[in-house]
């Protein structure tokens, strides 16, 4: 991937657009705000990947600054280092992709260079405001509670449902903060893996340098990581809480990666089947409407390792050149 390659002004222009546009509903549509959050990288690594490294980095950077303008009118300035985030893993996803390592590799440097950059914001911010990382974690989790109650009240949730979440809020910010460490990493990587698989969607066999991850409905975690889920079990049941606060930290992120060998799974199932598109974003539906349905994938995933569901006489490795 070259640094000035195909570079086209109207596709500039037009992802300057996009992308502003997408940060701006952010902020503006509450509901809407949190699908596109979750996808605001994906035009900057498109474009990023498609005209090179300068034009990706002058797409972020004017857009973010047609942000700041908008925003120190409309008085959101306080959500700027959020959208320093979102854009910047538009830029570290497609840098990773250009060293063609397989899926593994690049959900994990993408996840690593993402942390790193979300440390760095927070370092840099509670500079400004004088308060430490911690109590920036902290307010976020209070401000997160907040707005998932207001936003329970804008679809119209029953009031009594409303008053006992507010009622139970500080247990659930206790909760969080215990093992907030899995939380972060978790979504972290579920963000980067949605966004990877988005650009691979564009690229892969469209342009012979994007990497080839094989055929990911018969990915599979490496059998020997079913040992660090007997680990963090066993830590679980240690007497000392900050043993049990470690061992269910490892646990909820060693399921949320046998939730993904789950869904590849499913996946394969309903390519074998020829299951129509419609009944699989229905099936996708309901797993974000009944969460359940998650322990259920993970249990899957994880039990894949004795049932074989697909049948593979040995795991597919990370595909490395």
């Amino acid at each position: 991937m070259d640094a000035g390659r195909n570079f086209n002004v109207k596709e500039f222009i037009l992802g300057v657009g996009i992308t502003t546009g997408f940060f701006l509903l952010v902020v503006l549509n509450p509901i809407v705000g949190f699908v596109f959050s979750l996808l605001a990288p994906l035009p900057i690594a498109y474009f990023y990947w498609k005209m090179g490294r300068m034009a990706g980095i002058a797409m972020f950077a004017l857009s973010f600054g047609l942000l700041v303008a908008v925003f120190r009118i409309g008085g959101f300035v306080e959500s700027l280092p959020f959208f320093l985030v979102l854009g910047s893993a538009g830029m570290i996803i497609p840098e990773v992709l250009r060293r063609r390592w397989g899926i593994e590799k690049t959900v994990a440097l993408s996840v690593a260079g993402l942390v790193a950059v979300i440390v760095a914001i927070m370092a840099w911010y509670g500079q400004l405001l004088e308060r430490g990382i911690l109590d920036i974690v902290r307010g976020y989790v209070v401000d997160s509670i907040k707005y998932s109650i207001a936003l329970y009240e804008e679809i119209g949730i029953p009031q009594d449902q409303i008053d006992a979440l507010q009622e139970s809020a500080p247990q659930v910010a206790g909760w969080i903060a215990d093992h907030g460490a899995a939380l972060f990493l978790t979504s972290t990587t579920f963000f980067i893996w949605l966004n990877v698989l988005g650009i691979r969607m564009f690229f892969q066999g469209r342009d012979p340098s994007f990497p080839d991850f094989g055929d990911l409905a018969c990915w599979k975690m490496p059998d020997w990581v079913v040992w660090l889920v007997i680990a963090a079990g066993a830590l679980m049941i240690v007497p000392e809480e900050i043993a049990k606060i470690v061992g269910l930290n490892a646990m909820i992120f060693l399921l949320f990666l046998y939730l993904l060998q789950g869904l590849s799974i499913v996946q394969f199932f309903f390519r074998k089947k020829n299951i129509p598109r419609y009944l699989r974003a229905l099936f996708y539906a309901l797993i974000v409407l009944y969460q359940y349905l998650l322990v259920f994938i993970s249990a899957v995933g994880l039990f894949d390792i004795w049932v074989d569901f697909r049948k593979m006489n040995s795991p597919v490795k990370d595909t490395v050149p």
